[in-house]
């Protein structure tokens, strides 16, 4: 009788636990599958606001790229590119139909800047016109380039210097187009690139900040007259002039090079070199003279003694007789 009490208690116990067990495993079931939904929510609107972030980011890096385009662009209308003379051309034709033609010019204005500019006769074939406009800045210089006949032979010893100068220049300036070559080349990777964009531009900036204030520089030097000076017995001493024979001719200029010239001003900005007496170590300045001996008191420049003699001022008359000269000032 016992046994058969158990064996129809068996049953309705198992019945009793599925009974409590299936409702505890479905509600269980429920929370889960509600947390996960509100996890995969909860990660869906996190990945949705950093996607808005990083289009935020890659807009403004576009805007970065697209305004060192044009900085880069400007940067390449500045550099000069050299014509080959042909036959029958001449200097001033040249530059005149650069500023016309290419720099958009007008014909009145560019006959006035013309005016005001050297420029070099004869010219053979062969030869390279370098042309240069910025702004209100014009400037041109001749190289030899395929010429059988050398500049200096044509413009003398005076001449020789400034084209060692211009040659100078010409170097650094092939070095300026060179560098700003590889700088388009860095955009372009930019543009395929965004995951390094902050990197590139940050350096790209540095460069273009580097290569604008070293332009400038080259600008300020092809408008600049450089000198030295010093007292007659100084320059004598130092072989840099020499007397003629019983000083019939006066002073000439002796042994001096480029290197000599570490003075200079910007004819664009001021036309006055300044001296003081006590930088000379003399007592006062009486007079002031320069050489090379064709530039003219007077005409092409005035000496004003101040103060007594303890300053003096020599103020640039001709500007375009200096631009670029290399003079050396006897201090009396």
């Amino acid at each position: 009788m016992k046994v058969v009490k158990e064996k129809l208690l068996r049953p309705r116990l198992i019945f009793l636990f599925y009974l409590i067990l299936i409702p505890g495993i479905i509600l269980f079931s429920s929370c889960a599958d509600k947390k996960k939904e509100e996890e995969l929510n909860q990660q869906i609107q996190n990945l949705e606001a950093k996607v808005a972030e990083l289009q935020k980011e890659i807009a403004s890096k576009e805007d970065m790229i697209n305004q060192l385009k044009e900085e880069n662009a400007d940067l390449l209308n500045q550099i000069p590119e050299p014509y080959d003379v042909q036959k029958g051309d001449s200097h001033w034709k040249i530059a005149y139909d650069y500023l016309t033609q290419k720099k958009g010019v007008p014909a009145d204005e560019a006959k006035r800047i013309l005016a005001d500019t050297p420029l070099f006769h004869p010219i053979l074939v062969g030869f390279k016109i370098w042309n240069y406009f910025y702004g209100k800045v014009y400037g041109t210089f001749v190289t030899q380039g395929d010429a059988n006949v050398s500049m200096a032979t044509l413009l003398r010893i005076e001449k020789k210097k400034i084209q060692e100068e211009k040659m100078k220049l010409e170097n650094e300036i092939a070095e300026l187009k060179k560098k700003s070559e590889e700088l388009t080349a860095k955009i372009n990777e930019l543009e395929k690139v965004n995951a390094d964009l902050k990197a590139q531009i940050e350096n790209l900036n540095k460069e273009i900040s580097d290569l604008k204030s070293k332009n400038e520089d080259l600008i300020s030097k092809l408008n600049s007259l450089y000198y030295f000076a010093g007292t007659k017995d100084s320059l004598k001493a130092n072989g840099k002039i020499k007397g003629t024979f019983l000083g019939l001719a006066g002073l000439r200029i002796a042994e001096v090079s480029s290197a000599d010239f570490q003075n200079r001003i910007d004819l664009r900005q001021t036309q006055t070199i300044e001296l003081k007496a006590e930088d000379f170590k003399v007592p006062v300045i009486k007079k002031v003279t320069i050489l090379p001996k064709h530039l003219k008191e007077n005409i092409d420049y005035r000496v004003e003694i101040k103060e007594g003699g303890k300053s003096a001022s020599v103020i640039i008359l001709k500007k375009e007789k200096f631009l670029l000269a290399q003079i050396i000032l006897i201090i009396n």
